[in-house]
C-alpha cells in the first residue's frame, strides 16, 4: 500500500510539473492558434462557399424563371388560360419546385399551382413587394439579388423565391383580347418558388465532411506538433534541467550531449564550458586544500620540533649554568687531590722503610690519584658542555674533516665486524667550521653508533646539500639495538647515558649537541628499538657569525 502511495505521489508530482512545463505552454499555445486558425479558415470558407452556391443557385432559379416565362409567353400571349394553367401547374410538380404563381398588378394571384390561393390578393407593402413598389409606381429594373428571397416553409425547409416581372410586350398590347394600354410596361410578376432543400442538405453533408476533416486535422496537426514541440523543446529543455539539477547536486562532471546548432545547443555548449570550469576549479581547490593540509602538517611537525629543540636548549642552558657552577667547585679541591696525592706517593716511595703495607698504601694513593684525575676529567668535560670552547671558522674541506674522524677511531672498527660506507657529495666542497670541535663531534656520534653495535652491523655516513643550497645534510647511520621510544627525548640531554659500565658519564651527545648550536645548525636523530639509530644534522656551508665567548683557563691535570 505505501508503494502504491509513493508511486501515485511520485506520477503525480512528475504530472504537475509537466503541465506546469514551458514545453506543454507552448503546445497549447501552438494548438490553440492552430485550431482558431483553421476555425476561421473554415469559417470564411464556409461562408464563401454559401454565398457561391446561393448565386449559383439564384442564377439556377433566375434561368428557371425565364424558362417558365417563356414556356407560358405563347398561352399567355393566346390566352389559353386552361393550357397556361396545367402548364404552369405540370412546371410545378418538377423536383424542387416549390410552387409557381402569377400576380398582377393590382398584387391579385391569377394563377397558382396551389388552387386555394387563386384569386386572393398580396399585401404590396409585404418585404416581397417593398423592394419595388416602394416608390408608389413598380421599378422598371432590378438586380437579380434583389429579384430572390429566401424564407422558410411552415415545415422549416427553406425557400428560395424568384420575382421575375411579365412586361407588356408590343405583340400583347396589339392582341385583340388584351386591353392593356401600351404605356403600361408590367402586366404582372411571375412568382418562381424553389425548395432549397437539397442545397441545404449537401451544405450539412459538406459541414460534416469539412468538420471531420477539420478534427482529423486538428489530431493530426496536434500529434505533429507534440512531436515536434516533443523533440524541438521538451527533450532538449528536459536535458538541460535535469543537467543543471545534477550540477547543483554536487555532480560536476555533468555534460550535456546535445548536437544543435540553434539558441538551445549553445546554451548547452556553454553549460558543458561553465561545468569544465567548475570541475576544473573545484580539482584546483582540492589539490589546494590538500597541499595546505600538507603543508599545515608539515609546519606543524616542523613547530612541534622547533618547540622541542627550544625545551632542550632552555634545559640545556639550565643545566649548563648548573654545570658550570659545580664545576667550578669541584675544581680546586680535586687539583688538590690530586696534587697531595702525588707527594704522597713520593713520600711514600722515597721516605717510607719497607714494610709489608707499603706497596698497599702506594697503589692506594695511586688510585686515590687516578679517580681524581677522572673527576677531574668530568669537570673538565662540565665545563665543556656548561661554556663551550672558542671557535676558530675557517673553510675547510668536509670530506678531510670525515678522514680525520674515521682515522680516530680506526682501530673500534678493527676490533668488531662493522661494514662502513661513506658517501659525500656537495657543493661546494668546502664548509666553513671549526674543523676540531666537528671532528670531536663526528667521533663522538661514531663511538656511540659502534658501540650500539656490539655484535656487527653496518655504519652509513653520508653527507648531501638539502633543499636549500647553502646548508648541508649529515647522516649517521647505524644497525644496532636502537633506542626505547620512552628515553629517545632525552638522550641529549647531560648526565643522561643508556651505559652501564663507570666510563658513561652522559655528557657525549650534551657535547656534541652544544657544538652543534654553536656553528648554528641543528641535530636531531631516528631511531626504533632493535632497528638501528640514525643521527642528523644540518649546518650551513658559510659562517654565521655570533659573539665568541671568551676561552675558559681551567686548571688542568
Amino acid at each position: 500500500m505505501k508503494k502504491c502511495m509513493k508511486s501515485f505521489l511520485k506520477n503525480k508530482k512528475h504530472l504537475i510539473n509537466f503541465f506546469h512545463s514551458l514545453s506543454f505552454k507552448l503546445f497549447i499555445i501552438l494548438l490553440l492558434i492552430v485550431i482558431i486558425s483553421f476555425r476561421l479558415y473554415s469559417s470564411i470558407s464556409s461562408n464563401l462557399q454559401e454565398k457561391i452556391l446561393e448565386d449559383t443557385v439564384r442564377a439556377s432559379a433566375y434561368r428557371v424563371s425565364d424558362v417558365v416565362k417563356e414556356s407560358l409567353y405563347r398561352l399567355m400571349l393566346k390566352n389559353e388560360r386552361d393550357a397556361l394553367y396545367s402548364t404552369i401547374q405540370l412546371l410545378g410538380n418538377e423536383p424542387g419546385m416549390e410552387r409557381i404563381c402569377i400576380y398582377n398588378k393590382k398584387g391579385e394571384i391569377k394563377f397558382s399551382t396551389k388552387e386555394n390561393e387563386m384569386g386572393h390578393s398580396v399585401d404590396m407593402k409585404a418585404e416581397a413587394c417593398y423592394t419595388c413598389h416602394v416608390a408608389g409606381e413598380p421599378i422598371q429594373s432590378l438586380p437579380m439579388k434583389k429579384k430572390t428571397r429566401i424564407y422558410r416553409a411552415e415545415d422549416g425547409r427553406r425557400v428560395m423565391g424568384m420575382i421575375n416581372p411579365i412586361r407588356n410586350a408590343q405583340a400583347c398590347s396589339n392582341a385583340a383580347c388584351h386591353v392593356h394600354p401600351q404605356s403600361q410596361t408590367i402586366l404582372g410578376v411571375l412568382d418562381v418558388q424553389m425548395s432549397l432543400n437539397e442545397l441545404d442538405q449537401a451544405r450539412l453533408r459538406a459541414k460534416v465532411f469539412a468538420s471531420s476533416v477539420f478534427i482529423g486535422f486538428v489530431l493530426l496537426t496536434l500529434i505533429l506538433v507534440a512531436f515536434a514541440v516533443y523533440y524541438l523543446i521538451y527533450r532538449p529543455v528536459h536535458s538541460l534541467r535535469v543537467g543543471t539539477a545534477s550540477l547543483a547536486s554536487g555532480k560536476l562532471e555533468t555534460r550535456i550531449k546535445m548536437q544543435r546548432r540553434d539558441e538551445l545547443g549553445m546554451l548547452a555548449r556553454s553549460f558543458n564550458n561553465m561545468a569544465a570550469n567548475l570541475e576544473s576549479a573545484n580539482t584546483e581547490l582540492k589539490s589546494w586544500s590538500n597541499q595546505l593540509e600538507k603543508r599545515v602538517e608539515e609546519k606543524t611537525t616542523e613547530l612541534e620540533r622547533i618547540h622541542h629543540e627550544m625545551l632542550q636548549v632552555e634545559k640545556m642552558a639550565s643545566l649548563g649554568k648548573m654545570a658550570a657552577s659545580v664545576a667550578h667547585e669541584l675544581n680546586n679541591p680535586l687539583a688538590g687531590i690530586v696534587t697531595y696525592a702525588k707527594l704522597l706517593k713520593i713520600k711514600m716511595q722515597n721516605f717510607l722503610p719497607e714494610i709489608p703495607e707499603k706497596d698497599k698504601i702506594i697503589s692506594e694513593l695511586e688510585l686515590i690519584r687516578s679517580e681524581s684525575m677522572r673527576c677531574g676529567n668530568i669537570v673538565r668535560n662540565l665545563l665543556t658542555f656548561a661554556r663551550g670552547k672558542t671557535t676558530h671558522f675557517r673553510e675547510y674541506v668536509l670530506e678531510d674533516i670525515v678522514e680525520d674522524a674515521f682515522k680516530i677511531i680506526h682501530h673500534h672498527l678493527e676490533l668488531a665486524p662493522i661494514e662502513v660506507s661513506i658517501h659525500i657529495e656537495i657543493q661546494p666542497k668546502t664548509i666553513v667550521c671549526d674543523p676540531d670541535q666537528l671532528v670531536q663531534s663526528f667521533v663522538a656520534l661514531l663511538i656511540n653508533a659502534i658501540e650500539a653495535m656490539p655484535g656487527g652491523g653496518r655504519l652509513e655516513f653520508t653527507a648531501q646539500n638539502s633543499e636549500n643550497e647553502e646548508w648541508v645534510v649529515i647522516k649517521i647511520r647505524d644497525t644496532g639495538i636502537g633506542i626505547p621510544e620512552d628515553v629517545k627525548d632525552k638522550v641529549l640531554e647531560p648526565f643522561f647515558t643508556t651505559k652501564t659500565d663507570k666510563d658513561g658519564v652522559g655528557l657525549g651527545l650534551a657535547v656534541v649537541y652544544g657544538i652543534i648550536q654553536r656553528h648554528k645548525g641543528k641535530m636531531w636523530l631516528e631511531s626504533k628499538d632493535k632497528e638501528g639509530t640514525t643521527v642528523f644534522i644540518e649546518l650551513p656551508l658559510k659562517h654565521i657569525k655570533t659573539e665568541e665567548e671568551e676561552p675558559d683557563n681551567p686548571q688542568h691535570f
